[in-house]
């Protein structure tokens, strides 16, 4: 049996390696937004991240993947006709499922309402690595909206993404949060750098000096490469814009927080180039992870 297993593995390994190497060229770049905990505005901050790289040319596709609580669409101000639940069960198209929001975003929306998918098994697993080959090139950013906490769907996606954006605020409960989740990456040999956002700050000084202690002991117990990309300031108008159902950098664009948002697209878009495989290698890898960490 431990032999079969192990064959098995070898086999998963031979065919992602297949994959990356014949996607060498591929020019999307995959990156993964998560938090430790609920309620920092990770879902915010995609939402104007993703505004401000439409504002510079950049083709973006935004996946929700809150399953379960999925509210990008919302957000967005848009009313997708289907969502990745339809696209899993075979009941549309990709192209059916992509719905155009603000500035020419693009929104797979989430799974609302529908535990179904909450622990999804191996052949939905292989169906999203199938979705991969479609998306190969029609965009310049795949944005992946995880829901919050360290469960084995979002571990998994976050080890297979090639980049990996951490937001939190300044709160102890948020710092710990985070924490958790950046060890718990750790134990499953996480090995991509952490581009951490501090978000809701009422002070830069005080957000910088927390993410210096969180780098520092990053570095010192888990041996992890984690910096910080920038700091948001707090603004009630961002309630304002989610009433809306607008982007907060579209209608406020002249405020310290719309500032810091298309800041912090300008230095990801303007830092080297990290791609490596592609959309669809990335959806492999994450089924490769699925099978190794989820039991």
């Amino acid at each position: 049996m431990h032999s079969q297993a192990a064959k098995l593995k070898e086999i998963m390994a031979e065919k992602r390696a297949a994959v990356q190497e014949q996607l060498a060229n591929v020019n999307t770049r995959i990156i993964a937004i998560a938090s430790g905990k609920g309620g920092v505005g990770k879902s915010t901050f995609t939402v104007n991240f993703a505004y401000n790289l439409s504002k510079l040319d950049k083709k973006v596709l935004i996946i929700d993947n809150d399953i379960g609580m999925a509210n990008l669409d919302i957000m967005l101000g848009v009313q997708p006709r289907f969502d990745l639940g339809h696209l899993l069960r075979g009941n549309c198209t990709l192209q059916q499922a992509v719905t155009e929001g603000p500035a020419g975003i693009k929104l797979l929306s989430g799974i609302t309402g529908d535990d179904t998918f909450i622990d999804i098994n191996n052949d939905l697993m292989h169906k999203l690595g199938e979705l991969g080959s479609e998306l190969e090139n029609e965009y310049d950013f795949l944005l992946i909206d995880l829901g919050a906490g360290a469960g084995n769907s979002i571990v998994s996606t976050i080890l297979a993404a090639e980049e990996l954006i951490l937001v939190l605020t300044p709160e102890p409960t948020a710092v710990m949060d985070s924490y958790s989740l950046i060890k718990i990456l750790a134990k499953h040999n996480y090995h991509q750098s952490i581009k951490m956002i501090i978000n809701q700050s009422d002070n830069k000084k005080e957000a910088k000096q927390t993410a210096e202690r969180i780098i520092k002991t990053v570095k010192k117990y888990l041996e992890l490469e984690i910096s910080l990309f920038g700091t948001v300031s707090y603004d009630r108008k961002i309630s304002s814009a989610l009433r809306k159902q607008k982007p907060f950098a579209e209608i406020f664009s002249g405020r310290p927080a719309a500032r810091d948002f298309a800041e912090i697209t300008r230095k990801i878009t303007g830092e080297e180039d990290p791609r490596s495989g592609g959309v669809k290698s990335y959806f492999y890898k994450m089924v490769g992870f699925f099978n190794k960490h989820v039991k």
